[in-house]
């Protein structure tokens, strides 16, 4: 259950490998298996990694209101030509006991994110190659599978600019993607992950007391092949990058910069002969 948590969540990074052509009327639902394997830093700013590996299953819907891809659920609340509004969501894995910056310091459970989101079309919709800002202010919840519980975490946001490229390599089933983005969030949220109390204080490890503001800045490219009718290809990868963030001097950031590289083999099942003109994107 832990490792289906840790996937489902992380999994939103790779929000590439559910880029689809918008140009065009898609089925009204597909059902198949996300076939992943990811490599995460233990969080952001830390210089240790864990490769997560599992099969999922996975869904997506095209309604009017209600869709839903490999990222999650959403809601569209209103939107007109160049504008929608939905629920945003995003996550982040885990941090154990075995980090070595965090040594002795309790862990920190497995982060879900929700909260409002608005996209922004600088090309219409329907555009063969799409750009767009997307923007999202969310709630983070942190959760501790062992028992189940709860705990609210702060508040974290983005923006970011993404870009899908369908006609590059269209010859060889190829569809590309770019985001750039800014994040942003609270002092909560910043402090779970980068404070020290007086109880976890080491000669190498200093008090520190976060603040609220500047997160980060993101890189991100993904590549889709498809294989056949069936089966799919994807490759992805980001660089996040923490200079000039406002924990940037915390004593357990051991690296300015983060890389998360992910691949996945994609098996559609089943799809509805029913289409829609609505994406899940």
């Amino acid at each position: 259950m832990k490792k289906l948590l840790i996937l489902w969540m992380t999994g939103l990074s790779l929000a590439g490998f559910s880029q689809e052509d918008i140009s065009k009327e898609k089925p009204l639902w597909e059902f198949g298996m996300f076939n992943g394997a990811a490599r995460f830093p233990h969080y952001r700013g830390s210089d240790e990694h864990k490769v997560y590996v599992l099969p999922l299953p996975y869904l997506i819907y095209r309604g009017e209101i209600i869709r839903a891809n490999r990222e999650g659920l959403k809601g569209i609340f209103w939107q007109n030509e160049r504008i929608e509004t939905s629920l945003s969501f995003a996550g982040s894995p885990p941090v154990d006991e075995d980090n070595k910056a965090r040594r002795g310091m309790p862990e920190i459970g497995a982060i879900l994110e929700v909260g409002p989101g608005v996209k922004v079309f600088i090309r219409e919709q329907n555009a063969e190659n799409p750009l767009y800002l997307k923007a999202g202010v969310r709630a983070a919840i942190s959760v501790v599978t062992d028992d189940f519980g709860v705990a609210c975490r702060g508040i974290h946001g983005n923006v970011k600019l993404i870009y899908r490229n369908y006609t590059w390599l269209k010859d060889q089933n190829i569809k590309l993607g770019l985001n750039a983005g800014v994040d942003f969030a609270n002092r909560d949220f910043h402090a779970t992950f980068y404070d020290v109390g007086s109880a976890d204080v080491l000669p190498n490890r200093p008090a520190y007391h976060s603040k609220g503001g500047y997160s980060g800045f993101s890189i991100s490219a993904n590549a889709v092949k498809k294989l056949n009718d069936r089966w799919s290809l994807g490759a992805y990868y980001r660089w996040d990058n923490l200079s000039g963030t406002v924990y940037a001097d915390s004593p357990l950031v051991k690296t300015e910069n983060n890389h998360i590289l992910g691949v996945a083999l994609i098996w559609k099942i089943a799809e509805s002969e029913r289409t829609s003109r609505y994406q899940s994107e």
